[in-house]
């Protein structure tokens, strides 16, 4: 009855407790949907604290638990959450069903320790990681298979099952004495047995009982350890010292890890295991870590006891090893033993020599231990051993670069030289300059100095050139390509693709403009090749140029008497377009007039009229006065020609090229090359930013495509007079706007109201003003204008006593202007409003905390 009033007050708590949890997992009875996961640590310390009043155990409600729908694996994690939060030692009994009428029925007393979290475990010291919260696995499982050697004592529960021609089931509970009770055999004397030895002796009384068919092979027997009993063991030197009820599976490390590992002064080399009032095992952790000894991590017996003691002495070693730490040094170990438990050297360790900050009974010492006495030194308790690093240099390097077949970085051999180190290289290139090479060498007190070496010299074996190497020389060969001077051909004009070429010896006219993909459709065949006059010790005229001419064909044939001249570096080739040679510019008619569109000019002098007559003309809503032009303020076509961009690329490049040549040449004169690393690292690629320069003017040309200006035209006048001085000479890309009449006066500015009116004969700049409320307080009423719809503007004129304003016309604007008052009130408005925001969100950020 206790049993089943139980059951149902912990479903009820679990119903109540998990209200707040979305979607009410545990709805009524029904435990199928309770996943324990979601259960808090107040939810469970509350089930605890019922099963504690009832007096009963968590064992007991599984059987009600799983047919109420919870699942074996969920109440597996209930139970392990029950019995371990918050390291609290919960009491569990097993009670198991015996035999029927067996008097040996019992309840054997079980508990569980939870490991104990260490905040002061000093994970710096080696071994601390074997009680490392992440390592609760070291805890004894119990869910093991039941080991062959396991030894049976008094409250273990054995599970003998008898199978074949007979059949026996029953789990059997050892008593004090150590017997099992067997029904129909009677007591079996057991205890201090392995399983293996038990299970041959309970198999030999049975079959001489009632049986027999053991004997004959007709039936076999099982016994397997059904539920582990619990011993109590002592640890002292601990964290978390005292008597511990642990499984009798337990070893060494697993009841140290449940007691938080050695104290802050506990040893891990020298832990004592006491049986019986005697030393039975010196544990020694680092032996297990080290080299996996199991012989170290002994198992547990009843009132064994684990002893700390305090180390003795330890040591630290820091910098390049691959386990820095505190070690605990016993007996007589060398470095070098202590040097394995660290992982040994890293691969940057400078392994030679370590340094040992030593202590003695008054002051600290240094030492500096070589690497022959790594097995003769023993660390002293205190020592700081510091590893250090290798210096980052070599010994033996030498570069080469420059005109040679692999540059790279070499091994500086005895005795080497400039020709061994050149051959080392398969040799030099076919650009490459013998008549001088740069060797870079690095004085002793690091400064560097150049020394220039006769190549073809060295090659020959000569020892004045042929020099022997030193550590971190450096060899620079020139190629002859970059001694001469960039030698280029300019071409300008009607070619696909102008723009500056590399001068190629032997090059000729035609040669050159077949590179450039050959002629344009407007080129003419008059050829001009600009060529820089040479002069010798003096200038004895004005002239910079020499302008030679030829004539070529569309198909790069020469007429008789024609040159094709063989160019010189630095000339400057002109191909000029054919006479009169224009293509065809369109401009744009809208708005009232009979076919809007576009039209191509039929002459360079073509004007406004005659498109207006080739659109057919004005309709009657066009409003003559409110016609205007629309033209380009730049000339994009030609900015974004090709000669163009490839102007701006060309000096652009120049200009990183110049400053490349520069960078070098101060290098190669410079003796004391104390700012670079190698020659070769000159090296500036311009390439990326005039990428970038093309993407820059892109944006620009589209910007200024879009940029026009507004002409105003008197339509009217000029269709009256054709080619009249009004009648304006258009230019691609213009656009003539022919507006409908627009019967509205807009005024804006310093009125009280800004807005539009309809358009009447005689309407003044007074009426209007009037309409939008009056003059407000910052206007200039006598410097009031109007905008006409063509874009033309008048202002009001002042003679005196008189005011003269401008006449009021359908689609205009009446503007007054406002003083520079209004805006400085505007900024001061601006500022007090966030002033004044700014205190109230303050007195309500107040108000709130008070109400806390």
């Amino acid at each position: 009855m206790k049993l089943v009033k139980f059951l149902l007050s912990f479903i009820l708590l679990l119903t109540l407790q998990l209200t707040a949890i979305a979607q009410d997992p545990l709805g009524g009875r029904d435990l199928s949907t309770v996943k324990v996961e979601a259960l808090t640590d107040n939810q469970i310390s509350a089930i605890q604290q019922k099963l504690k009043q009832s007096g009963m155990t968590i064992d007991q409600v599984e059987s009600q638990a799983i047919a109420k729908g919870m699942s074996p694996a969920e109440f597996a994690k209930l139970k392990d959450r029950v019995n371990g939060i918050s390291g609290i030692v919960m009491a569990k009994s097993v009670k198991k069903n015996v035999s029927a009428g067996s008097s040996a029925n019992q309840v054997a007393g079980k508990d569980t320790v939870s490991v104990a979290l260490n905040p002061y475990l000093n994970t710096a010291v080696y071994g601390a990681e074997l009680f490392l919260p992440s390592n609760s696995g070291n805890a004894a499982n119990k869910a093991l298979a039941t080991p062959t050697n396991y030894e049976i004592g008094p409250n273990d529960v054995l599970k003998l099952v008898i199978y074949g021609v007979q059949e026996y089931s029953a789990d059997l509970l050892v008593s004090k004495e150590g017997k099992i009770f067997i029904d129909n055999v009677g007591a079996v004397k057991i205890g201090g047995l392995n399983i293996e030895a038990a299970k041959v002796r309970i198999k030999q009384i049975m079959s001489s009982t009632a049986y027999s068919s053991l004997t004959r092979g007709e039936s076999k027997i099982d016994l397997t350890l059904g539920d582990i009993r619990t011993i109590h063991v002592n640890v002292i030197g601990a964290f978390k010292s005292g008597t511990m009820n642990v499984s009798s599976l337990s070893n060494v490390i697993s009841v140290l890890s449940e007691a938080g590992g050695p104290n802050a002064i506990g040893s891990y080399r020298e832990i004592e295991v006491i049986r019986d009032n005697k030393l039975f095992k010196k544990v020694d952790l680092y032996k297990f870590m080290q080299y996996g000894d199991q012989s170290q991590n002994i198992g547990l017996k009843d009132n064994d006891i684990i002893r700390v003691p305090a180390y003795k002495q330890r040591v630290e070693i820091k910098g390049e090893v691959k386990r820095p730490g505190i070690f605990e040094v016993i007996g007589t170990e060398s470095f070098s033993q202590i040097l394995q438990y660290a992982g040994g050297f890293t691969d940057i360790a400078y392994s030679a020599w370590v340094k040992i900050i030593q202590k003695n009974d008054k002051e600290k010492s240094v030492k500096d231990l070589a690497s022959i006495d790594y097995t003769k030194y023993i660390p002293k308790g205190g020592d700081q051993i510091t590893v250090s690093k290798i210096i980052n240099r070599f010994q033996n390097r030498v570069t080469l670069s420059g005109a040679v077949y692999r540059p790279d970085v070499y091994e500086l051999t005895p005795g080497m030289r400039i020709a061994d180190l050149i051959n080392k290289a398969d040799g030099l290139k076919e650009d490459a300059f013998i008549g001088r090479a740069q060797l870079i060498r690095t004085k002793p007190n690091l400064l560097k100095e150049m020394i220039s070496i006769n190549l073809a010299s060295a090659l020959k074996k000569n020892n004045a050139d042929n020099i022997e190497l030193q550590r971190e020389d450096e060899l620079y060969v020139n190629s002859i390509l970059e001694l001469r001077d960039s030698l280029t051909l300019e071409l300008l004009g009607e070619v696909r693709s102008s723009g500056t070429f590399n001068y190629i010896d032997s090059m000729t006219v035609k040669d050159l403009i077949l590179m450039a993909g050959g002629f344009t459709y407007a080129a003419n065949k008059n050829i001009e090749v600009a060529r820089l006059v040479k002069y010798g010790d003096k200038v004895e005229n004005t002239e910079v140029t020499q302008i030679l001419k030829t004539e070529i064909n569309g198909d790069l044939s020469f007429n008789p008497g024609q040159e094709n001249f063989v160019l010189q570096p630095l000339d400057v080739v002109t191909i000029t377009k054919k006479v009169g040679y224009t293509l065809p510019e369109v401009v744009t008619i809208s708005g009232q007039v009979q076919s809007a569109g576009k039209y191509t000019l039929s002459s360079r002098v073509e004007r406004v009229s005659d498109i207006v007559k080739r659109a057919g003309g004005l309709i009657g809503e066009a409003y003559g006065e409110g016609a205007f032009i629309k033209r380009r303020r730049f000339d994009i076509d030609s900015l974004k020609s090709d000669e163009t961009k490839t102007s701006i690329e060309l000096a652009y490049t120049r200009k990183f090229k110049a400053k490349q040549e520069a960078d070098r040449a101060s290098i190669l004169n410079t003796a004391n090359a104390t700012a670079i690393t190698s020659v070769s690292d000159i090296n500036l690629n311009p390439e990326s930013k005039t990428i970038k320069l093309k993407d820059t003017l892109n944006a620009l040309f589209k910007e200024l495509d879009e940029d026009y200006y507004q002409i105003a035209i008197d339509i009217n006048y000029i269709m009256k007079n054709p080619g009249s001085e009004l009648d304006l000479v258009l230019r691609g890309k213009d656009e003539i706007v022919i507006p409908k009449m627009d019967n509205r006066v807009k005024i804006s500015g310093g009125v009280l109201r800004p807005t539009n009116i309809v358009y009447r004969d005689g309407l003044t700049i007074g009426e209007c003003i009037s309409a939008a409320g009056g003059i407000s307080e910052y206007a200039k009423r006598g410097r009031a204008y109007v905008i006409y719809a063509n874009g033309k503007s008048d202002r009001t004129k002042t003679f005196g006593l008189f005011r003269i304003n401008p006449k009021i016309k359908p689609g205009a604007e009446v503007v007054l202007p406002e003083t520079d008052a209004k805006k400085e009130k505007a900024i001061t408005t601006v500022i007090q409003f966030t002033t004044v925001l700014a205190q109230v969100v303050s007195a309500l950020a107040t108000i709130s905390l008070l109400q806390r």
